[in-house]
């Protein structure tokens, strides 16, 4: 019992964390491992937080950071049921937490292939949820290079058999991130008979990123906790800038 007041006491300190956790707080969530995981995914999924007053509401992004170390299968469902987009509001918890997501789960790697492609097929899923999975699967060959041709293959065998235009922008958009050139015909061809929401992707823009591979394009997917923290914050002199 006193172990599980401490964890769930190590989860209301993350709420109060502030801008970044302290190393020895982080450290001793992690050494929870198994036991730490459902708190953490119900503070990363509670996305009403991130519209509290700041700093607190980065506290969900904390949780998802975390669960980024940890790497458990079972973050996948929750997190893509809590995902939506929120307009043009630039609020920087937010926004980070938007932008994490989708690397959080690439970190999971192989084994996350199948669920991902399960949610990506499940029209019970917001157009945006299903989105984000395709972003998951191609941070994902970031962190195993093998999952780069089935997931390209992937892509294009549901791209030929699209039949709407929303879906078919976010399926480029996985092809267009991960530098798919083979693609770039079939492509291409959609554009030009107007088979694609431009809100999701351009001509232009597609045929930029399909004809490019760039390292840097996935590669945020490897950061560990702490350089997550260096390179992307947050900061408050970030917040004041989204402001």
């Amino acid at each position: 019992m006193t172990i599980d007041l401490a964890r769930l006491d190590y989860i209301h300190q993350l709420q109060r964390a502030g801008y970044r956790p302290s190393e020895r707080l982080a450290q001793n969530i992690l050494r929870s491992g198994d036991a730490a995981v459902g708190p953490l995914i119900e503070l990363a999924t509670s996305t009403d937080q991130l519209f509290l007053e700041s700093p607190e509401r980065f506290a969900p992004v904390h949780a998802l950071r975390l669960l980024g170390e940890l790497r458990p299968l079972q973050m996948i469902e929750p997190l893509l049921r809590s995902f939506a987009m929120y307009g043009d509001d630039e609020q920087l918890a937010r926004r980070m937490w938007e932008t994490e997501v989708p690397q959080i789960l690439g970190r999971l790697g192989a084994p996350a292939a199948e669920p991902l492609w399960a949610i990506v097929d499940d029209a019970g899923y917001t157009p945006d949820q299903r989105a984000i999975a395709i972003m998951a699967l191609a941070y994902a060959t970031a962190v195993e290079p093998e999952l780069r041709a089935p997931v390209i293959a992937g892509l294009r065998e549901r791209l030929a058999a699209s039949e709407d235009k929303t879906f078919t922008g976010h399926l480029i958009a996985g092809l267009a991130n991960l530098g798919a050139g083979e693609a770039y015909q079939e492509v291409m061809a959609l554009f030009r008979a107007g088979e694609v929401d431009l809100e999701i992707a351009t001509a232009a823009q597609a045929r930029q990123f399909l004809l490019t591979q760039s390292p840097k394009r996935l590669g945020c997917v490897k950061h560990p906790l702490w350089e997550r923290y260096d390179e992307h914050g947050p900061t408050p002199d970030q917040e004041l800038a989204a402001q």
